[in-house]
């Protein structure tokens, strides 16, 4: 963890101190970085999120988080049962950069129930992206609900783990010989269905609250200087001392 990050967490500010932290910050970063953090924030989402288990191919990897990141979709959990997931920089584009990535991969238990489990603590509906007799095309799936789509590794799909703590399952329309669509293909093609549904919609609360955006502002701020944890030690003493 970079030092500014165990400042913020430690630290715990209300939504008035992250403020007054992103007004601190902006006067660091470049008047059009700052119009474009607050372009993007309006669009980010944690309603949605994907869970991805033990891609093996850096390539899937990349496009993944780079998919979730051009959708505005701001959390990826990545669980390794048995591969390592890597992240080929010119595929990701500087994607893992903007959004969260939770790594699930503890020697000796099973990530996928470890992942999944604390998705469905956080309020999530699971859903497995697989054919099934109870499944729905990615059209017709309710999203009135935080969703975490569970995307199976490129060889084998989804564990029998995955599919038995899945709440539902969703399928993309195939109208050719071929069984499945690439992995990272599949998520780019779920993602835009269901974030476009998402700001079509009028009674789903999906953006992120003032808090959670503003803390969000204050991280890529501090993600986009050359010595965050300095600045964010010089906030907290003008705090203290009372000045600004």
């Amino acid at each position: 963890m970079q030092q500014w990050a165990k400042l913020l967490s430690e630290k715990k500010l209300s939504t008035e101190e992250l403020k007054q932290l992103w007004d601190f910050l902006s006067h660091y970063i470049t008047p059009r970085r700052k119009a474009l953090f607050e372009e993007k924030i309006a669009h980010r989402t944690y309603h949605i999120t994907v869970a991805v288990e033990d891609i093996y191919q850096e390539r899937n990897a990349s496009a993944v988080v780079r998919s979730a990141e051009c959708f505005g979709v701001q959390s990826v959990h990545i669980i390794e049962n048995h591969n390592e997931y890597k992240i080929a920089k010119g595929i990701a584009k500087g994607a893992d950069k903007w959004v969260d990535l939770h790594l699930y991969d503890r020697k000796g238990q099973n990530n996928t129930e470890a992942c999944l489990q604390a998705l469905k603590a956080r309020g999530y509906r699971l859903v497995a992206t697989t054919p099934h007799q109870d499944d729905c095309y990615i059209d017709e799936l309710d999203l009135s609900q935080p969703t975490a789509f569970i995307m199976g590794g490129e060889k084998d799909g989804l564990t029998p783990t995955a599919m038995s703590m899945a709440d539902a399952f969703v399928k993309i329309p195939i109208y050719g010989f071929t069984e499945s669509f690439n992995i990272s293909v599949a998520t780019a093609i779920i993602l835009y269905e269901s974030t476009r549904r998402l700001h079509q919609s009028t009674d789903i609360a999906w953006q992120l609250d003032e808090s959670t955006r503003l803390q969000k502002l204050v991280e890529w701020a501090l993600k986009s200087v050359s010595d965050g944890s300095r600045l964010l030690m010089r906030f907290f003493e003008e705090q203290t001392n009372g000045i600004g």
